[in-house]
C-alpha cells in the first residue's frame, strides 16, 4: 500500500471536515490530542473523569487493530489517537459533529468516542472501536480527496463488516434482508458526490415520525450486507479493490477493474439473493 502523502493541501483538509460533517475552527480548537494520554498507551486520551474508560478503550486497542489490518490488507499508515469521552459537550466539540449522538467518530488521526457508548451501551465498545478504526486505517493510506471519492455506502459497510455489525446493532441481519427483500433498499451509487455523500440515507419508504436512530441503523446494516456480499462473493477481486482504492484509484474503475462488472450488476445479484432467500 503506498504511503499516505506528505501534508496535505489546505483546501482538502477543509473539503473532508466539511463534508464528515467536522467544523474547522471546532477541530482546531477542540484537539482531543490535547487531552491526557495514559501511561500505559499514549495513543488512548481521555477527557475528565473518564480515566476508566480509556482504560477499557486501551485493552481492547491492539486486538480491535489487528482485526482491522487483517480484513483491510496491512498496518495502519500513520500514528493516530483515540479519546474516550463522559463529558457530553466536551465530545460533541472534539467530534466537530456539534452533537453528542455519535457513538464514534473519526477524522484524520483522531478517534473520539462517546460518552453514551460507555455510560449507555457498554457492551457495543468493541464493535464500535473496530467500526472506528476501520475508518482510521482508510484515511491513512489516503490523502482527503482519495478518501472522499469512495462512496459513503462502501466506507459503512466495510467497517460494519469488519466490526461484526459495529453502528448497526439496533436492527439484525434478519430484519435487513427482509426489508432488502421487499425492495427498501439504501441507495449505491458508484462514485460519490461531490467527494463524498453527506452521509448514509435511510432506506424508503421513510415514515414520518420513524425511529431515525433505528432507521441508521438499518442504512448501516444493509451497507454492511453489500460489501460483505461482494467479499464472500469474490474474496480475491475484494482484496484487489481494497489494494487499488488504497493505491488512491476511482472506486468505479477500481470496482469493475476487481469485480469484473459494475456496482449495479452486484446490486442486483444481492437483490435477487434476498428474495430468493426470503421466498
Amino acid at each position: 500500500m503506498r504511503q499516505p502523502p506528505a501534508p496535505r493541501i489546505a483546501l482538502a483538509a477543509c473539503a473532508a471536515l466539511l463534508v464528515a460533517g467536522c467544523g474547522p475552527a471546532s477541530a482546531a480548537l477542540h484537539d482531543p490530542r490535547n487531552l491526557p494520554a495514559l501511561e500505559r498507551d499514549p495513543r488512548v486520551h481521555y477527557d475528565a473523569n473518564a480515566k476508566g474508560y480509556a482504560e477499557a478503550v486501551a485493552k481492547l486497542l491492539p486486538g480491535a487493530m489487528a482485526r482491522v489490518e487483517a480484513a483491510q490488507g496491512g498496518p495502519f499508515a500513520r500514528p493516530f489517537v483515540v479519546a474516550a469521552y463522559l463529558d457530553d459537550d466536551a465530545y460533541s466539540a472534539a467530534n466537530g459533529l456539534g452533537s453528542p449522538k455519535a457513538r464514534g467518530v473519526t477524522y484524520f488521526d483522531r478517534v473520539a468516542m462517546s460518552p453514551a457508548l460507555w455510560r449507555e451501551e457498554p457492551a457495543y465498545l468493541e464493535a464500535d472501536l473496530v467500526h472506528e478504526l476501520s475508518h482510521e486505517h482508510l484515511w491513512g493510506h489516503l490523502s482527503a480527496v482519495d478518501y472522499f471519492q469512495i462512496p459513503v455506502w462502501f466506507v459503512e459497510g466495510l467497517a460494519v463488516t469488519i466490526s461484526g455489525g459495529g453502528g448497526a446493532q439496533g436492527v439484525s441481519v434478519e430484519d435487513a434482508e427482509r426489508e432488502i427483500a421487499a425492495g427498501h433498499v439504501i441507495e449505491t451509487p458508484d462514485a460519490a458526490f461531490l467527494y463524498g455523500n453527506l452521509g448514509l440515507k435511510p432506506p424508503p419508504p421513510q415514515v414520518e415520525n420513524e425511529d431515525q436512530r433505528l432507521a441508521m441503523h438499518m442504512a448501516y446494516r444493509q451497507a454492511g450486507l453489500f460489501v460483505n456480499f461482494l467479499r464472500a462473493h469474490d474474496r480475491q477481486g475484494f482484496k484487489s479493490l481494497l489494494d487499488r482504492l488504497t493505491a488512491g484509484e476511482r472506486f468505479k474503475p477500481a470496482f469493475e477493474a476487481s469485480f469484473g462488472t459494475s456496482v449495479a450488476a452486484m446490486r442486483e445479484r444481492l437483490l435477487a439473493a434476498a428474495r430468493a432467500s426470503a421466498s
